[in-house]
């Protein structure tokens, strides 16, 4: 006795493997998916193949959509270029340029960015000065005078 899968059979696994790919992180399910609907396609136009052959497309649209997409997924996950500063508050400002808005007097003073003030560190400067930010050191910003 021969069990023969149906091509909606396959196109069912590619909408489940599509639903996986929607709910967990990662890339692997879509390339499984385009498998499966390549495996049904091929079996609606070619009815009578063996389910080893099925499994053999299945398997090989599977891995060379996953070699040849991952050039371009790589490229899209990078449009607007990588972020490393992400979550990383403080090293996102480093050379930035800020107005004080208190002096610096005895190498402290503050700076308003956002909705936050931050402590500045650096030499004795007057409120309204520019500075440019060289480090941060936790919650303190160490400053230096901006051409």
């Amino acid at each position: 006795m021969s069990f023969k899968i149906l091509f909606w059979y396959w196109w069912a696994l590619a909408a489940v493997l599509l639903v996986f790919e929607m709910m967990l992180p990662g890339v692997v399910f879509l390339f499984l998916a385009f498998g499966a609907a390549a495996a049904g396609l091929v079996l609606l136009i070619a009815s009578d193949l063996s389910l080893e052959l099925q499994l053999l497309i299945f398997a090989v649209v599977s891995v060379a959509s996953a070699v040849g997409l991952r050039r371009t997924l790589k490229r899209l996950q990078h449009v607007d270029g990588p972020t490393p500063t992400l979550n990383a508050r403080g090293d996102a400002l480093v050379g930035r340029i800020f107005v004080l808005d208190a002096p610096i007097l005895n190498g402290r003073g503050r700076v308003t960015l956002g909705d936050g003030s931050w402590l500045v560190v650096g030499p004795d400067m007057v409120k309204g000065a520019k500075v440019r930010v060289k480090a941060v050191n936790g919650t303190e910003l160490s400053v230096e005078p901006a051409p």
